[in-house]
């Protein structure tokens, strides 16, 4: 879930950069995308990918008042297989992922080649409010592994922010 200072931060990164195709993994209530939504360029799209049907009426209560409503595309299925059909030629500028955190590396690994060169990536709970290190459990362990690659991947450029649960901003070379 996009907490409010989380959601200040995508949209302000989606403002810098005015992407052309923002792709988000993981929808909840929609509150993230519509933070996202108000840097994307005019001609734009924004992606996003939810399992969860159930959350859909949420979702497009908020989403039918905002004036840029057409340029939502809402993904129903799991993170990977909407990475799989990914259409070719459709680089991706910026990815906000808050999705499956077991799932975390195989998203990346199936996101990373779909980015626009000098595209932008943005983990959401990253940091779990500085107890990462001391916390048990297979979602643990998948984003202390996630942590680890970016941060020995020469071919990218990371910080973690601590805002909310922590983000970790990526940007591909």
């Amino acid at each position: 879930m996009t907490d409010v200072q989380t959601g200040r931060v995508l949209a302000m990164v989606s403002r810098m950069l005015q992407p052309r195709v923002i792709l988000e993994l993981g929808t909840f209530t929609g509150y993230g995308t519509l933070c996202l939504l108000e840097g994307l360029s005019t001609e734009g799209i924004l992606h996003t990918v939810e399992r969860n049907d159930e959350l859909f009426p949420i979702q497009d209560q908020h989403w039918g008042r905002h004036p840029r409503a057409e340029a939502i595309r809402r993904h129903h299925g799991q993170a990977l297989d909407i990475l799989a059909d990914w259409p070719e030629g459709h680089p991706i500028d910026l990815a906000y992922i808050d999705a499956d955190k077991q799932g975390i590396l195989a998203q990346f690994d199936a996101l990373l080649p779909l980015m626009a060169e000098g595209g932008w990536l943005v983990f959401d709970n990253t940091w779990w409010g500085g107890s990462l290190e001391t916390a048990e459990g297979p979602k643990a362990a998948s984003l202390r592994a996630l942590n680890q690659r970016l941060q020995h991947d020469d071919a990218l450029s990371t910080v973690i922010l601590p805002v909310g649960d922590g983000l970790s901003v990526v940007r591909k070379a």
